[in-house]
């Protein structure tokens, strides 16, 4: 239960791209409020995509939440083109943030009813890339809200409750402890 996203970034010289996975909170006012407010700058963009997958952004890279597997490494592409052309059919990404330009860009994954003679139940395809701040989702919040994280680490207080006498871990709950 996550809503999943890409953080990609354009070398501004080779428009080579390096490319994230993020788990949690991918939409317009969670991962992309924080790269607009905390990563805003192609020195930023890059530090954050060097670090590989992440399950959560948070405002600073020590407070991330990264993934320590070398298949959670940034993946490279030789061009947009060639990026956008690996994500066709990838409709488990929500969303795809892309620092180009100097600026963080959206594009989101729509899907449309199959026609009649097409084997799956629908066609998925990618909108073109605008700017965070004009996606229909975007509220401008006042501070990253990390919705789906919370919600995850505060099971377990619920989970404590209603099953008392078994030990409840939840891993997220340890980290968002340390940060507070």
């Amino acid at each position: 239960m996550s809503t999943r996203s890409n953080v990609a970034v354009v070398d501004p010289i080779t428009n080579k791209i390096k490319v994230i996975y993020v788990h949690s909170d991918g939409y317009p006012d969670g991962v992309g409020h924080c790269l607009l407010n905390h990563y805003y700058s192609y020195d930023k963009a890059q530090e954050l995509v060097n670090h590989g997958s992440a399950s959560y952004l948070e405002s600073t890279i020590k407070e991330c939440s990264f993934y320590e597997g070398q298949e959670d490494k940034a993946l490279n592409y030789d061009s947009e083109y060639w990026y956008m052309n690996s994500m066709r059919g990838d409709f488990m990404i929500e969303y795809i943030y892309m620092f180009r330009d100097g600026k963080w860009l959206v594009s989101e994954c729509k899907a449309i009813k199959k026609p009649k003679d097409a084997y799956e139940g629908y066609v998925a395809y990618w909108t073109k890339f605008i700017p965070i701040e004009q996606h229909k989702e975007y509220s401008k919040p006042k501070e990253l809200r990390h919705g789906e994280v919370k919600m995850v680490a505060n099971m377990k207080q619920m989970l404590s409750k209603t099953f008392n006498s078994d030990k409840v871990v939840s891993m997220v709950g340890k980290k968002l402890n340390k940060l507070n």
